[in-house]
């Protein structure tokens, strides 16, 4: 009645699973490919709902099982069947097979789980040859010797078995001395049977491991594939040739000319951060200045600076309390002790400002008052080079009525 059900649905399109993938499963069935999703097959099989032959419904028989069974190895039961309790007085081999072509994390943490589900575990890993493999599964990227030493180098594993079955039988089962064979809990099909591992679980001999998601062989597969010219440009990059890689002259070509695009782009996105980073430091530098000089600005109390007592004192618009209103220039005069009566022009004088002998204010005590010194500027004196001759003189008279200077 089951198998039946399962061979109701059907797609004309359907995707390979592989052995140690989480894909969906497919077969041939009257020139059509008969796709069961793995989780309708999980309830049809293990007869979710319906009444097993003792009488009672599958909870019932579910929480038989579990009753059976010591609460840390429950997690390692199959759905619909018994587990045996494990032997206390020797070790225990678990037997896991796979393909294990690009060994990757998920292959790793199954074998974990297999070595740590019972004390004193002893775990053997069977793995089928190229033959077998290539015309059940398809092709493999590494071969089957690569894929026995990949697998005897992990720390969880005891023992490999080479050329290993595709089908395990209870013979075999005798013959390694296997008490637990280990996979997941989804049936697998192959050549017409519904489950390879039925007369394991059967026999109360399976142990249900668990799927790491995200990450599988045809997953990692995938991605070089999809990024194909990406591991194009890295591999030439490492130095191997066209014929290598088995690509032609003008593939060879088109990655050159993205090669070079992406390198310009890089450059100028580079250039471009460096003008961005550069000119952001600049305004830092400016913002930082300015925050520094406002700060000390705010700190100075005020009439402590130098220019604050001369707008204190000599302040030209009559805002102080002084009722002065002469210029600014009288009032420069004379704060730097210019009588404007003796030296009524200004020009005749240059003022020094002198910072480098500074001394600090005692009023304020960070700020330094420059030295201000205001000299007489000297006469030129009328040398025989210096004077203007008259027919000199009389030309640039005319020049100045023609308008020319």
């Amino acid at each position: 009645m089951i198998k039946k059900e399962l061979e109701q649905t059907t797609v004309k399109r359907g995707i390979k699973r592989g052995r140690d993938s989480g894909e969906r499963e497919t077969q041939k069935n009257d020139g059509k490919m008969t796709v069961t999703s793995t989780r309708k097959k999980q309830k049809l099989l293990n007869g979710v709902g319906k009444k097993t032959d003792k009488g009672l419904t599958f909870e019932e028989q579910e929480k038989k099982y579990d009753d059976e069974l010591p609460a840390k190895y429950r997690k390692f039961r199959p759905k619909g069947y018994r587990l045996n309790v494990p032997p206390t007085d020797r070790p225990v081999r678990v037997y896991a097979d796979g393909v294990f072509d690009l060994f990757h994390l998920g292959h790793m943490r199954q074998l974990e789980q297999c070595k740590k589900a019972f004390p004193n575990v002893q775990l053997i890993v069977g793995i089928p040859n190229d033959k077998e493999t290539h015309s059940r599964k398809g092709l493999t990227v590494l071969t089957d010797k690569q894929r026995y030493e990949t697998v005897r180098h992990c720390k969880w594993v005891d023992e490999v078995v080479e050329n290993a079955p595709w089908i395990i039988t209870m013979d075999f089962v005798k013959k390694h001395h296997i008490d637990y064979c280990a996979h997941d809990d989804i049936p697998y099909v192959a050549d017409g049977i519904e489950d390879i591992y039925k007369p394991m679980k059967k026999a109360g001999m399976f142990v249900a491991t668990q799927r790491t998601e995200g990450i599988s062989t045809s997953d990692i597969i995938t991605k070089i594939i999809r990024d194909y010219d990406k591991y194009l440009m890295r591999n030439f990059a490492r130095g191997a040739t066209r014929k290598e890689l088995n690509v032609s002259w003008l593939k060879k070509n088109e990655l050159d000319l993205k090669k070079q695009v992406g390198e310009f782009r890089k450059s100028w996105r580079n250039y471009n951060d460096s003008i961005k980073y550069k000119s952001k430091d600049l305004y830092t530098l400016v913002r930082e200045a300015l925050r520094k000089n406002t700060h000390r600005a705010r700190n100075i109390s005020k009439g402590n600076a130098p220019i604050d007592k001369f707008a204190l004192k000599y302040n030209a618009n009559g805002l102080s309390r002084t009722s002065s209103h002469r210029s600014l220039l009288d009032n420069l005069k004379d704060w730097v002790g210019i009588d404007p009566s003796r030296n009524k022009n200004m020009d005749d004088y240059d003022v020094f400002l002198d910072d480098s002998e500074a001394t600090p204010d005692p009023e304020s005590g960070d700020e330094k008052i420059p030295t201000l010194t205001v000299r007489r500027k000297r006469r030129p004196s009328m040398t025989r080079h210096s004077r203007i001759s008259p027919r000199k003189r009389m030309g640039l008279r005319k020049m100045a009525r023609e308008g020319r200077i």
